[in-house]
C-alpha cells in the first residue's frame, strides 16, 4: 500500500460547481466540513481516468481495462462492478482562499445578442490557489504506481468551462520521484493487470483451528474524507442519505479483508466462527476521548428547550427510580410541565466521568450533486448504446457526514487478535460507506481492551443498573415468527441465549436487505444480494427480572443468529446523558453578526438570524412563516400568541423578534414578508444540518 500527498496549483480561476446555488449566485463552489473551498474527489478522480485512458488507448489494447483496474466501474447488465485500487481525497484549499464571481450570459448566434434568462453568475476559486490532498494505492507495484504518478501529471484543468481555458492547473506530487514523462510512459505500457478472478483463485483452503481464548479489542477509526453511510436506498428526489454510523457488518468485512492478505486461511475460519464479533463504529467527541460509546436507545428523552441554568434535561423511560440513587435528580420529577422529545445519537462514557450525548444533528453534513457521465463508460460504448436507446447519464445527489473520529469493540479469537494488534499497529487505511475510492477513507487501529473488566470500571453506571438494562448496537437476526409482536420475539431471542427472563422492552422489527460481493452468504441472485433478514434494530432497549451474572461472555457471544457477520451485538446501558457534545464549528458559525442597512428582504432576514441565534428553533420559525404566507395579520396573531399564552421562558425567546418585526419588518410588502420569513427558517434549518 502506498500513500501520496498531492498539491494542486491553479494557474486560471476555476469553476468546480458544487450543483447547488442561493438566491444571489447560480452555482455556489463545492466547500468542505470547515468551510474552506474544495475540488470533489469524485471529479478529480473523472478527469484523471479520462485523461489517463485517452492517453493509453492507442498503446495498449487493454486500455479500458487497465482503468477499471486502477478507478473502478460501476455495475452494469453486462458485468459486475469493481472498485478500483485508487482512493483519492477531495483537493482542499486553505480556509482564506481567494474566491471570486464571474458572470456570463448566451449570445444567440443568429442575432448576435444575449439569449433571454441565460444569465448565470458563479463562484469562482482565484487563480494562484494551491489545494491539498491525499491519494492511496493499494498495491506496492512499481509500474502501477508509476501510471498513477503519469495519471496526476495528465491533469491539466479542472472544474467547468475546461475547453476555454477555465481550470488550468498543475498537480504535482511530494513524494514524487524525479522521472521524467517518458519514463513514466514506458511504464504505464508494460504494466500489468491482474485478472477479475485473481483474488477468488488464489483463496486459500487451508484449515484453521482457535485454542478457544479470545480477547476483546477497542478500534479507533480516524476518517481523512466524508463519509456516506446509507441507511436506506436511494429517497425522493434522487438523493442519498446519510446515517452516521459504520455497521457492524461493514467492520467485519474491513477486517476479514485486513487478515486476508496475510492468511486466508485464518480471514476464513474466523468467518465462520459465531463467536468472532464485530460491534458498530460509532462517532465520537473530538475534543475528549470516550471509554466507549453506545448508540442511543429508543427511549431516551432530552428537553426540548434548555433550562434555566442552560443545560439540558435528560432522561430514559426505561430507567426505573430504583436504579438512579437519591443524591442525584430524578428526572420524571423535574421534568413534570417540560416538553420532552426523543433524540438520535450515541451516548460516550468520558473520562470526566459524566455519559455526554452527541446528537445525529450535531454532526455536520454536507450535500454534493453528482453527474453520471457514460456511466463510467468509454466514449465508444456510450454512443453505441445511445443508438440502441438506453440511457447512460443521471443526476443524484449525495448527503455525506463530517465526522472525523469513530470508535467501537471488536471480540475475535486471540490467534487473530494478535495478528490484527500488528497489523493495525501504525494504523492501516481503509475505507467504509459509498463511493470508496473518493469518500470515507482513512486510518484505523486498534488496542486491547479487558472486556469485564473495563466494563465495571471504565462505565460505573452499569453497577447502577444493576446488569439489567441493555441496549441493541447491531441488528439481532432471528427466526421468521409473522405473527409475534416484538416483545414476544424478544423474550425468545433471550430465553433461546439463556440471557434469563425479559421484564421490560422496548424493541423495533424490520425487514434487512443487504449485499455481500464475495459470496459468502446466502445469494438470491448473481448480483451478491443476500435474502432478506428479519431482525431486532439498533436502539431497541430491554430490561432483564434478574442480574446478568456471567456479562462478559454474554456480550462477547451476543445474541440471535448470523453472530459471526456482524450482527447481534448488545452493550450495557451507560445511564442517561449528563452533558452535550455541541458540533464546535457550527457553534462557531451561528455566532457571526450580520450587519447591512440594505432593504432586502434576504439580508433583512440575514438580520433576523443575528440576533435570534440558535434561540428558536426551526420549526417555531415555520409556523411563523406558515402564518405569514396566508396573512401579515394572521402573522402578528401568531406573535401575539406567544406574547400572552406561552410561559415566560417561551416569550423571551420571542420577545426581540416581536418588536424587530412588529417596529421594521412588517412594513414591508407581503411577498417580501413572506421571503424574508423563509430565507430565515432556511438559515436556521442549516444550524441543524
Amino acid at each position: 500500500m502506498a500513500v501520496y500527498h498531492f498539491e494542486l496549483k491553479l494557474l486560471a480561476d476555476a469553476e468546480p460547481a458544487s450543483g447547488l446555488g442561493n438566491e444571489l449566485l447560480n452555482a455556489l463552489l463545492p466547500r468542505g466540513e470547515h468551510g474552506a473551498p474544495i475540488i470533489p474527489a469524485s471529479h478529480l478522480k473523472g478527469v484523471m481516468r479520462e485523461n489517463l485512458y485517452r492517453l493509453l488507448r492507442p498503446l495498449r489494447s487493454d486500455a479500458e481495462q487497465f482503468c477499471d483496474y486502477l478507478f473502478g466501474r460501476g455495475e452494469s447488465k453486462t458485468a459486475a462492478g469493481i472498485s478500483g485500487i485508487l482512493h483519492i481525497s477531495d483537493a482542499v484549499a486553505p480556509q482564506d482562499a481567494a474566491t471570486l464571481t464571474i458572470t456570463r450570459t448566451a449570445i444567440d448566434a443568429e442575432t448576435g445578442r444575449a439569449d433571454d434568462g441565460s444569465l448565470r453568475t458563479s463562484e469562482a476559486l482565484a487563480a494562484g490557489t494551491v489545494l491539498t490532498g491525499l491519494v492511496q494505492c493499494d498495491t506496492d507495484s512499481p509500474a502501477v504506481l508509476a501510471v498513477i504518478r503519469l495519471a496526476f501529471m495528465n491533469v491539466f484543468a479542472v472544474g467547468g468551462g475546461r475547453t476555454r481555458g477555465a481550470g488550468a492547473c498543475r498537480i504535482s506530487i511530494r513524494e514524487h520521484e524525479k522521472e521524467t514523462p517518458g519514463k513514466l510512459l514506458a511504464q504505464a505500457i508494460s504494466a500489468p493487470v491482474p485478472p477479475e478472478n485473481a483474488i477468488a483463485a488464489a483463496e486459500d483452503k487451508s484449515e484453521k483451528s482457535f485454542s478457544g481464548c479470545y480477547k476483546a479489542l477497542k478500534l479507533t477509526f480516524r476518517a481523512e474524507a466524508p463519509l456516506c453511510l446509507p441507511t436506506h436506498p436511494v429517497g425522493m428526489n434522487n438523493v442519498i442519505s446519510s446515517g452516521f454510523v459504520i455497521a457492524g457488518t461493514a467492520v467485519t468485512g474491513t477486517l476479514l479483508a485486513l487478515l486476508s492478505k496475510t492468511d486466508k486461511g485464518l480471514a476464513s475460519a474466523c468467518w465462520e466462527n459465531p463467536e468472532f464479533r464485530c460491534g458498530p463504529l460509532l462517532p465520537v467527541p473530538e475534543n475528549g476521548e470516550a471509554l466507549f460509546p453506545v448508540y442511543i436507545s429508543n427511549t431516551h428523552k432530552i428537553s426540548k428547550l434548555r433550562q434555566e441554568n442552560e443545560k439540558y434535561l435528560y432522561g430514559d423511560l426505561m430507567i426505573p427510580d430504583e436504579f438512579i440513587p437519591e443524591q442525584e435528580y430524578h428526572w420524571q420529577e423535574q421534568s413534570a410541565g417540560i416538553s420532552m422529545k426523543g433524540v438520535d445519537g450515541v451516548l460516550a462514557f468520558e473520562k470526566d466521568g459524566k455519559v455526554h450525548l452527541l446528537r445525529s444533528s450535531s454532526i455536520s453534513r454536507n450535500y454534493r450533486a453528482h453527474g453520471v457521465v457514460n456511466g463510467g463508460q468509454t466514449d465508444e460504448k456510450s454512443a453505441s448504446n445511445k443508438q440502441k436507446g438506453e440511457k447512460s447519464d443521471n443526476l443524484y445527489s449525495m448527503e455525506s457526514i463530517c465526522a472525523k473520529c469513530f470508535s467501537g469493540m471488536v471480540i475475535l479469537p486471540e490467534e487473530a487478535a494478535d495478528k490484527l494488534l500488528v497489523l493495525l499497529k501504525d494504523g492501516a487505511y481503509v475505507s467504509f460507506g459509498k463511493a470508496k475510492t473518493t469518500q470515507g477513507f482513512g486510518k484505523l487501529a486498534a488496542e486491547p481492551w479487558t472486556l469485564y473488566d473495563n466494563l465495571e470500571t471504565e462505565y460505573p453506571q452499569v453497577k447502577k443498573l444493576k446488569n439489567r438494562l441493555f441496549i441493541v448496537q447491531t441488528p439481532i437476526v432471528f427466526e421468521n415468527k409473522k405473527d409475534a409482536s416484538s416483545a414476544e420475539i424478544l423474550r425468545e431471542v433471550l430465553r433461546e441465549a439463556s440471557w434469563g427472563e425479559l421484564e421490560k422492552e422496548s424493541a423495533m422489527t424490520s425487514v434487512l436487505f443487504g449485499w455481500n460481493n464475495l459470496k459468502l452468504d446466502k445469494q438470491i441472485n448473481g448480483t451478491g444480494r443476500v435474502q432478506a433478514k428479519r431482525v431486532i434494530l439498533p436502539g431497541s432497549v430491554f430490561l432483564l427480572k434478574e442480574p446478568l451474572s456471567n456479562l462478559s461472555e454474554k456480550i462477547r457471544i451476543g445474541l440471535g443468529t448470523d453472530r459471526a457477520a456482524g450482527y447481534g451485538f448488545v452493550l450495557p446501558h451507560p445511564m442517561f446523558a449528563t452533558e452535550l457534545c455541541e458540533n464546535v464549528v457550527a457553534e462557531k458559525a451561528r455566532h457571526k453578526k450580520f450587519e447591512c442597512n440594505s432593504n432586502s428582504p434576504v439580508f433583512a432576514a440575514y438580520k433576523l438570524h443575528s440576533i435570534n441565534g440558535t434561540k428558536l428553533s426551526s420549526s417555531q420559525i415555520a409556523r411563523l412563516y406558515r402564518a405569514a404566507q396566508i396573512s401579515e395579520k394572521k402573522a402578528m396573531e401568531f406573535l401575539e400568541e406567544q406574547r400572552l399564552y406561552r410561559p415566560e421562558k417561551i416569550w423571551k425567546l420571542w420577545d426581540p423578534i416581536y418588536h424587530e418585526l412588529k417596529e421594521n419588518q412588517f412594513k414591508r410588502p407581503k411577498d417580501e414578508i413572506v421571503e424574508m420569513l423563509r430565507v430565515w427558517h432556511d438559515l436556521r434549518n442549516g444550524e441543524d444540518k
